[in-house]
């Protein structure tokens, strides 16, 4: 029997194929290299422990960015500049002006010289690892919507590895060279692997992880950074935020215009000459000043508000309506993440500052704040969550509003005439906090992102067996059939909604029993691909089924008369293996896909006579497929932002093979009878 399968959920190049395997390299690692730090992941950085022991014999001060002696050493590196100085002086008639302000530019230019070149120089053990043609790998990197530690074979059975942090947006990529090993610890005549996190190599409250058993990943607090959280940052009480070492920043200080550098974990800020902007980009009414030597612009902000471009409303506390307007500085979720920056480099297709239209005005910025740009129940902000971009609602509280007050705004409501907001579509609508597939690449193996596929549901067959459905109504979920083939017993099988990791249950998870389930007529064990339909009916728990919240809520299903053209790109989703072959289960992903024609489908090089007019095909030609473990997941198509059931996920041949697209149960031929079953007019 062909299999019954699932989704692909591999992500592939701009011309969606696997990665080329060319001639096998070998997998190169080398010492005393920089780190590569991601922004917005708080400067995680791998480290090698085998260099650990060679560490400690060395003296303390050679770990830090600059010394004292390095300083002392190199003052003659800043002859060049006293000297264009001097030569000014010679021609200015203003020699105390230019004396005051010659002294302060050339000390932080000095400075900034210095810190270049130390840094240059500074010993550094962390680890690189080098393609085949020489390129250094970024770590970590992202690719299908997470973070990878370590070179993988995604796509490609030889390793390979991004040439920057996100490889979903550059698509650059390199061959890796094989690792070499290193020697176990020998205790007691024996070997034994050590965890390299056990002698706590992270500094001033730094979280240790080990990706591998001879590495390790330090996340820094905000307020440091380097390979072991060991270097102190600066923190700007003007802007709210940290500065590393070495970098540079302008602000309006005691009414003063200043140009600061951070120098191990210091601010040196030295005031420099200014003229008026062009242009205000400061807001709430703040003052701009551009500073003449580099030309940045500065804001001096009103009693009230901060950050540089005085968009921060430190003072605010909680949020009105459903916090469009908040401006606070609170940067925690729920369940005590931290916030990715909205400008941090691992985000892409994500709503972020690059590609969220007036981010300025939606309260988008340099900053790790909750916000809610697109209109959500309250602020919420990106997270990385089981080593995936993830999102959640913000651990901040709704503004009280009086009682009287709300009372009046009813009232005004009520009485204000017969206008009436148009009503909002009760199935098919999700969150969007990633860009549609039409303005997006088309997404292929990305992991979602919580309540992006809020109808789908985990059906559990027994301790083995798993299947996928689409929530359709409050009782009723739409399934394969052939998941059921076996007739197995109502108490055996478990559906839940609003799962988002295989198998794991959470606050936005509910977990119900089956009533019953109901086949088409037609249907049979002797042929299950054949009407791949089944009807699921939930138990109602105190009186009712399933509640919708923001993370479960029924796809709709298609009229009679609704047929999307061929070429149509859809998605589908689940928690599917994500290559052939593969084992286990995944977090949820998605896919984009192509709906192919009838035609097309039934070629003899594709499946032939196997593909009936009660089916669909989808995926071919540059799209993704399904693998095993998503059989009765949604093939979803939209129209004018409303999601519909179009296809059920049924058959294949391998995962994403050259000519064999997923094959789908084409749910527009069994309406009357779901309808009839499940008791929906037909004008629903």
């Amino acid at each position: 029997m062909r299999r019954a399968g699932g989704i692909p959920l591999v992500s592939r190049l701009r011309s969606r194929a696997p990665l080329p395997d060319h001639d096998p390299d070998q997998w190169v690692t080398t010492e005393d290299a920089s780190p590569h730090d991601a922004a917005g992941l708080h400067n995680p950085i791998v480290w090698d422990a085998s260099v650990r022991a060679r560490d400690r014999t060395r003296p303390a001060h050679l770990h830090t960015v600059r010394t004292r002696t390095d300083v002392r050493n190199r003052r003659t590196d800043c002859q060049p500049v006293m000297m264009l100085f001097i030569a000014l002086l010679l021609v200015s008639s203003t020699h105390a002006v230019l004396l005051s302000t010659g002294s302060s530019v050339y000390r932080f230019f000095c400075l900034q010289r210095l810190l270049r070149a130390t840094s240059k120089e500074a010993p550094d053990p962390s680890r690189r690892v080098f393609t085949t043609t020489g390129k250094e790998c970024k770590f970590p990197f992202r690719q299908g919507g997470r973070l990878h530690q370590q070179c993988i074979t995604v796509l490609s059975s030889r390793p390979w590895c991004s040439l920057t942090h996100n490889f979903d947006r550059d698509r650059k990529y390199g061959f890796c060279v094989q690792e070499r090993k290193l020697p176990t610890e020998v205790l007691n005549n024996s070997r034994r692997v050590v965890d390299p996190c056990l002698s706590g190599p992270c500094l001033n409250a730094g979280l240790c992880s080990a990706p591998h058993t001879h590495m390790f990943l330090c996340s820094c607090p905000e307020s440091h950074g380097g390979q072991r959280c060991e270097q102190k940052k600066c923190y700007e009480s003007e802007h709210r935020r940290y500065y590393d070492t070495g970098e540079s920043w302008g602000r309006i200080h005691m009414r003063n215009v200043e140009q600061c550098l951070c120098v191990e974990g210091e601010s040196r800020c030295e005031r420099v000459h200014y003229t008026a902007c062009r242009s205000n980009p400061c807001q709430n009414e703040g003052l701009c000043r551009k500073i003449t030597s580099t030309g940045q612009e500065v804001c001096y902000c009103r009693m009230g508000f901060t950050g540089p471009n005085c968009s921060l409303e430190p003072r605010t506390e909680c949020f009105s309506g459903r916090g469009v307007s908040y401006r606070g500085v609170g940067g925690t979720t729920l369940s005590g993440a931290r916030c990715l920056p909205w400008d941090s480099d691992l985000l892409y297709n994500e709503l972020h500052v690059g590609n969220v239209v007036a981010s300025p005005q939606r309260g988008l910025g340099g900053h790790a704040y909750c916000r809610n740009p697109d209109g959500d129940k309250q602020p919420w902000c990106y997270t990385l969550s089981d080593s995936a971009i993830s999102w959640e609602y913000c651990n901040i509280p709704p503004c009280l509003q009086p009682v009287s007050s709300s009372r009046g705004i009813t009232m005004i409501i009520m009485n204000a005439g017969p206008r009436r907001k148009p009503k909002k579509a009760q199935c098919g609508t999700k969150h969007k906090k990633r860009l549609s597939v039409a303005r997006g690449r088309i997404m292929g193996g990305t992991s979602a992102l919580p309540g992006t596929h809020p109808w789908i549901a985990a059906i559990y067959v027994g301790h083995t067996e798993f299947c996928a459905g689409t929530l359709v109504s409050s009782c009723w979920i739409v399934s394969a059939a052939h998941c059921f083939f076996r007739n197995p017993l109502k108490s055996q099988l478990r559906v839940v909604l609003g799962q988002h990791r295989f198998n794991v249950t959470g606050p936005n998870t509910r977990v119900f029993g089956v009533e019953k389930y109901v086949f088409p007529k037609q249907f049979s064990v002797y042929d299950p691909t054949l009407h791949d339909i089944v009807l699921i009916k939930l138990k109602k728990q105190d009186g009712r089924c399933v509640r919708k919240t923001p993370f479960i809520r029924p796809l709709c299903l298609p009229d009679k008369g609704m047929l999307f053209p061929d070429d149509y790109c859809c998605t589908i989703s689940g928690w599917g293996h994500i290559r052939e072959k593969a084992e286990g289960y995944s977090s949820l992903q998605e896919a984009g896909v192509r709906l192919i024609s009838h035609e097309s489908c039934r070629k003899p090089e594709v499946y032939g006579n196997h593909v009936t007019s009660d089916m669909i095909c989808a995926g071919l030609n540059g799209c993704a497929d399904a693998c095993q473990g998503d059989s009765g997941g949604p093939l979803a198509c939209a129209k004018d932002d409303v999601s519909f059931l179009y296809g059920i996920i049924s058959w294949g041949e391998g995962c994403g093979r050259t000519n064999k697209p997923g094959v789908y149960t084409k749910v527009l031929n069994y309406m009357d009878w779901i309808n009839t079953v499940i008791g929906r007019s037909s004008n629903t």
